[in-house]
C-alpha cells in the first residue's frame, strides 16, 4: 500500500495500486527494481509518501545490547581476561545515546549473573528518545524529527529515570528499573536542539506539562545552552536571505564543556566526588516554557518557528509489548507536552550551562533552523541545524539595520576589554567544573577568531549594502 499526505498529521490517502509500481528510470527506459518505487505522473514536491509491505526474514537486533552488556561485563569480572577493568563508563552521542536510554530501560546493565555492568553513563544529544533497538524488522538508524522519519518507535513513554505515571494511557513506568544499587551513574547532556528537535524536556517535567520532577540521586542533567545538534564548521558560510546577517549552522563550542563533564564523571565514579549539581532550565524558576510563551525578539529578516517536534503516544498494535508491530502505519493519539528553554533579549537561552560565547556574547545562536530556502515546508525546521546571528559592529551599522541588539563597539568598546571578559568567563567555567583548564586557550582562540569574523561579516554586509 502506498499512501500519501500533504502534511505530518493530515490524512493519509492510498494511492491505486495501478498508478505505481516497483521501477527506476534507467538508459533504456524503466526497468524493475524492487528497492525503488516509479509512478509514471512522478511525486509532486512537498507531499509525505509511505510504503506499507510484507517482510521477512528480521534480523535479531536485540543482540547489540547484549552483546554491549557482555563485554562491559567481561571487561569487569571475567577471570582470563588481561586487561580487567574496575569501572565500566559508556558514552553515546545520539543514535548511540539513544541506544543507551534503551539498554536501561530493557534492564540490561545487570548481567546474566546478577552483576552491575555499566558504573557510569554519559548520555548526549539523546533528547527523550529510545528506538528500534528490539523489536521485529527494527531499524536502529530510524529516529523522529519534526519533518523525517515518522512515528517510528523512537519517543516511546517512559522518558524520565524516575517512575511516573500517563494519566491518558495508565501506564507507570520509569526509565530505570531494579535495585538502585545497580543503577549507573548518569550524565544526560542535550543542546539546545534537542529541546526543539528531540523532546528532551520530557525527561525532566511530568508527562502533563504541569511540573518539574526531580531526578534521581544517581543522575545529573546538563543542558548546554545555544548549541544546535552536532558542532558546525567555524566560520558558518551559508548566509540566509540578502536582507539578513544570520547563517545557517551554529557554530558554539559545547565540545569543551563535553570534555569537562566526562572527567567529573569519571571521578564521580571512581572516587564518588560530587560532578556539578544538575543545571536545565525549569518550569518553576521560567527558564523552561511552551512555544506560546517564548519571547521572540525582533532581528532584521530573522522568522522565529511557530513549531517544534512533539512526541505523540502511538499505537502500534496489541503485541507491540512483544515487539511485534501490527499496525502500520501506526495509530497516532494525543501529543505529549511540549516545553522549551525561555530567551533572553538577545534570543539566547537564558537557563543551562552558559558557555563563553552566551556569557560573553558577538551573536545570538538558535539552536534551531527554518527550511526557509526550500520550495515548500518553509516555517518547518531543518533536522540537526541552528543558526547564529551575529551584532552589529556599530552603533550606526546597528541603526541602518534596525538590530535592537547592542552593537559589538557599544556592548565591549574594544577588543581588549572583550578578551578579559572571555577570560574571566573561562576561569568561572573552570571553578563551576565546565571547563577544563587545559582547553582555555582553546575558548580563547575561538572567542578571538569569532571577533575577527563578526568584523569582517559587518564590513561585508556594509560594502554589499543593506536592505532598507
Amino acid at each position: 500500500m502506498l499512501t500519501e499526505r500533504t502534511g505530518r498529521l493530515t490524512p493519509r490517502h492510498s494511492l491505486p495500486r495501478d498508478r505505481w509500481r516497483f521501477a527506476s528510470p534507467a538508459d533504456i527506459g524503466v526497468v524493475s527494481d524492487s528497492g525503488s518505487l516509479f509512478m509514471p505522473s512522478g511525486f509532486p514536491a512537498g507531499r509525505i509518501y509511505e510504503l506499507v509491505y510484507a517482510a521477512r526474514d528480521p534480523p535479531v537486533v536485540g543482540l547489540g545490547l547484549a552483546a554491549i552488556r557482555d563485554l562491559a561485563s567481561y571487561a569487569k569480572y571475567g577471570p582470563d581476561i588481561d586487561w580487567q577493568v574496575d569501572f565500566a563508563i559508556a558514552f553515546g552521542v545520539s543514535q548511540s545515546g539513544r541506544f543507551l536510554r534503551h539498554f536501561l530501560y530493557q534492564g540490561f546493565n545487570i548481567d546474566e549473573r546478577g552483576r552491575k555492568v555499566f558504573d557510569g553513563m554519559l548520555i548526549h544529544a539523546a533528547g527523550a528518545g529510545r528506538g528500534s533497538f528490539n523489536h521485529r524488522f527494527a531499524q536502529p538508524s530510524r529516529d523522529a524529527h519534526r519533518f523525517s522519519a515518522f512515528f517510528y518507535p523512537t519517543d516511546l513513554f517512559p522518558f524520565s529515570g524516575r517512575v511516573q505515571g500517563d494519566p491518558r494511557s495508565g501506564e507507570r513506568e520509569g526509565l530505570l528499573a531494579g535495585k538502585a544499587s545497580d543503577w549507573p551513574k548518569i550524565m544526560y547532556t542535550n543542546t539546545g536542539y534537542e529541546y526543539w528537535g528531540r523532546g528532551a524536556s520530557l525527561i525532566h517535567i511530568a508527562v502533563n506539562g504541569a511540573s518539574d520532577i526531580q531526578a534521581l540521586p544517581n543522575e545529573r542533567l546538563y543542558h548546554l545552552a545555544g548549541a544546535q545538534h552536532f558542532m558546525s564548521d567555524f566560520p558558518p558560510w551559508e548566509r540566509l536571505g540578502q536582507c539578513s546577517a544570520s547563517y545557517r549552522g551554529n557554530p558554539l563550542d559545547f565540545l569543551v564543556a563535553l570534555r569537562a563533564l566526562l572527567l567529573r564523571l569519571t571521578e564521580w565514579v571512581a572516587h564518588e566526588r560530587e560532578p556539578p549539581v544538575s543545571l536545565y532550565p525549569r518550569l518553576d524558576d521560567g527558564t523552561l516554557v511552551s512555544l506560546r510563551e517564548l519571547r521572540r525578539p525582533k532581528l532584521p529578516g530573522m522568522t522565529f518557528p511557530q513549531v517544534a517536534h512533539e512526541a505523540y503516544r502511538v499505537d502500534y498494535g496489541p503485541r507491540w509489548a512483544e515487539g511485534i508491530i501490527d499496525k502500520e502505519p501506526p495509530e497516532i493519539g494525543q501529543a505529549f507536552p511540549l516545553r522549551l528553554p525561555q530567551v533572553d533579549g538577545l534570543g539566547n537561552e537564558s537557563g543551562g550551562v552558559q558557555g563563553v560565547e552566551l556569557r560573553v556574547p558577538l551573536a545570538s545562536y538558535f539552536p534551531w533552523s527554518l527550511r526557509g530556502d526550500q520550495s515548500w515546508a518553509r516555517d518547518e525546521l531543518m533536522d540537526f541545524w541552528g543558526t547564529v546571528v551575529p551584532f552589529s559592529w556599530t552603533a550606526q551599522q546597528r541603526r541602518v539595520s534596525g538590530d535592537p541588539r547592542p552593537s559589538v563597539i557599544e556592548r565591549y568598546g574594544g577588543r581588549k576589554t572583550y578578551l578579559a571578559q572571555v577570560n574571566e568567563a573561562a576561569g568561572q567555567l573552570i571553578q563551576k567544573g565546565f571547563l577544563l583548564r587545559e582547553d582555555w586557550p582553546r575558548v580563547v582562540r575561538r572567542a578571538e577568531a569569532m571577533w575577527e569574523w563578526v568584523e569582517d561579516t559587518n564590513n561585508s554586509m556594509q560594502a554589499e549594502g543593506r536592505c532598507q
